[in-house]
């Protein structure tokens, strides 16, 4: 084996994690560059290419970290209401099947029954 190959073997064989990762990072780059002709920019038109999308990479990325739990539990909380009509997450998955027709029910409705009736009641609603 030639001195050369020994090295490409022993540099790809001793590759640590960190090395990977810049490499990861530099492809990225590399295709990001090819993708949006940033390759043809001038070094000032790159530098400010790079820093609009640093940036936003940053703030995306710290709003999705930041506001991720608050929106899941925003998320279930909606489910919870249109599934059992109260604002209860505690029971979210034992209230996903509904107990007989309580699912079309309206609670805090004075005659109405249905959300059928509701609309049925609301194609007569603009009649002078």
């Amino acid at each position: 084996m030639s001195p050369p190959a020994a090295a490409a073997t022993a540099k790809v064989v001793s590759s640590s994690p960190i090395d990977a990762l810049a490499r990861w990072a530099r492809l990225k780059k590399y295709r990001i560059e090819v993708t949006y002709g940033v390759y043809v920019f001038t070094p000032m038109e790159k530098v400010v290419f790079w820093t609009i999308f640093c940036f936003l990479f940053t703030v995306i990325s710290f709003a999705a970290l930041v506001y991720t739990q608050r929106n899941v539990l925003l998320l279930i909380r909606y489910a919870s209401f249109y599934v059992n009509g109260a604002g209860d997450t505690t029971s979210v998955v034992s209230s996903l099947f509904p107990k007989s027709d309580t699912a079309l029910s309206m609670p805090g409705s004075a005659g109405v029954t249905s959300f059928a009736e509701t609309i049925g009641g609301a194609a007569n609603s603009q009649v002078p």
